[in-house]
Parts: C-alpha cells; sequence; structure tokens
C-alpha cells in the first residue's frame, strides 16, 4: 500500500548553522516541537515497510526523520532532543568511515565534521534509533563499478549488521543520485527500501527503492516548514519530478 508522508532529510546540527547540509539545534528542536503540536508521529523505515505490508497500523499523521553521513552531532545533539520527546529518527552511516570523519567533503569547502564512533552508534541504537546504510564509502553509485557496488550496496549492509547485531533494511543514496540499475542490487543485498531526493514516482513510497525526501535547511520559516509537511506540497514536488529524468537526479 503507497503512502503519501514527509520524509524528512538533515545532515549535520550545530550552533548557529552556518556552514552548508547545517542546522542549528535551536531550529531543528522547534521544529520536533511543531511536528508534536500537530500531532504528527515519527516512524522508521522499518515501521513504515511494515505498515505498507499491511503487518502494522499506519498513524493519521506519520512522520520519518532521517539524518545521512552519522555525524557526532546526530548523537550529542539530536537524540537527546528526540529521545526527550519520544521520537525517532533514522541516522545513515557511511560504514567504511566509521569514528572518521567526512572525506567525500573535502574538496567542496564544507568543513571537516567529525562521525559517530562505534560506541557512539551503539549508544543512539540503545535510544531507539534506527541505522540505515548509507554506503561504504560514499560513492556517487551512478559512476560505480560493479566491484564498487558491491562494497557500497552488499558489504556496507553486511559490515553495519555485523558489529551492531541489528537488521539494516533501509539504504539512503550518497548524493541522492540513483537509478533503474540499483534497484535489483538493493533488493539482492536484502535492503527493503532506500531513500533518494528526488523520485518520479507519484507518492513517496510508490517505489520503495526511490522514496522522495524533503531538504530541511536553514531558510525553511516556521510556516515554510509547517508547508512542507502538507499534502500539498508533496503533490508539488510530485509532479516537478516527474518533469525530471534520471539523468537529472543523477546531477542534482
Amino acid at each position: 500500500m503507497p503512502f503519501n508522508l514527509p520524509i524528512l532529510m538533515y545532515h549535520h546540527l550545530d550552533g548557529s548553522a552556518d556552514t552548508p547540509y547545517a542546522l542549528s539545534v535551536g531550529q531543528f528542536i522547534a521544529q520536533l516541537d511543531a511536528l508534536r503540536r500537530s500531532g504528527f508521529a515519527t516512524l522508521t523505515f522499518s515501521d513504515l515497510s511494515k505498515a505498507m505490508q499491511g503487518h502494522r497500523e499506519c498513524p493519521g499523521k506519520p512522520v520519518l526523520l532521517t539524518f545521512d553521513d552519522g555525524y557526532e552531532s546526530f548523537r550529542e545533539l539530536a537524540v537527546p532532543a528526540l529521545a526527550g520527546r519520544g521520537m525517532k529518527a533514522t541516522v545513515f552511516v557511511v560504514a567504511g568511515e566509521i569514528g572518521g570523519f567526512n572525506r567525500w567533503d573535502v574538496e567542496t569547502g564544507i568543513p571537516r565534521r567529525a562521525l559517530m564512533p562505534e560506541q557512539g552508534i551503539r549508544e543512539v541504537i540503545a535510544a531507539g534509533m534506527e541505522v540505515g546504510s548509507h554506503g561504504w564509502a560514499h560513492r556517487d553509485l551512478t559512476a560505480c563499478s560493479d566491484a564498487e557496488l558491491d562494497e557500497e550496496i552488499g558489504w556496507s549492509r553486511q559490515e553495519l549488521q555485523r558489529r551492531f547485531g541489528v537488521e539494516v533494511g533501509a539504504f539512503a543514496y550518497p548524493y541522492g543520485r540513483h537509478g533503474a540499475r540499483l534497484f535489483p542490487r538493493l533488493v539482492q543485498a536484502g535492503y527493503h527500501c532506500a531513500a533518494s531526493i528526488f523520485s518520479n514516482a507519484k507518492t513517496v513510497t510508490e517505489n520503495p527503492f526511490a522514496m522522495r525526501r524533503v531538504y530541511v535547511h536553514p531558510g525553511d520559516t516556521p510556516l515554510r516548514f509547517r508547508y512542507k509537511l502538507s499534502p500539498l506540497y508533496l503533490r508539488y514536488v510530485a509532479r516537478r519530478d516527474r518533469n525530471k529524468t534520471f539523468e537529472t537526479f543523477k546531477k542534482s
């Protein structure tokens, strides 16, 4: 059963959010409180997959909160705010870079940011958060060889499951870049869904291996944030994305 629900995409939290792909912790907390006031219930991708299969009820106003890359700021700043409100999120970890830093951003001008070490990931799992894979080395999957795809898709899942003893069923495409040739590989590797940024599907979950997400950025005022949660906005981005091609998605 397809659902049209907001899947929000975050990366890094800091004090001022004056750097790319970052949000201030104050703005994030205000958004969590806005979600709670509006009656939204947070799900994980495991919860969503069960609802799509008819194995569990879906709340009337579901929302997924996702964090890419697995930064220490997720453990230090996001998890306390989430857990204190009885909310949960999915963090997509780069399996081959645990305890390192965002090497893939070095040439882009984005500051060096610490990634969670193994113990930090154990702590967020214990706090009720879901762990998904964000690849092995954060490569662009659309430019990978078959051997590199095996690492990014298969090895990453196996490593996360081995180290943390959890089922890893969700994948997030590095840079959001994806193509139809990747979907069978994800199925074969054991994933049940994958998160992108853009998708030409009519609803968010119509293609479970290209689930469209909503990028949350510092320019989102409280009014704009509420709009991004609305069915109207989800219909708008679906129409927008259907006018694109996967080649466009690769470059976005």
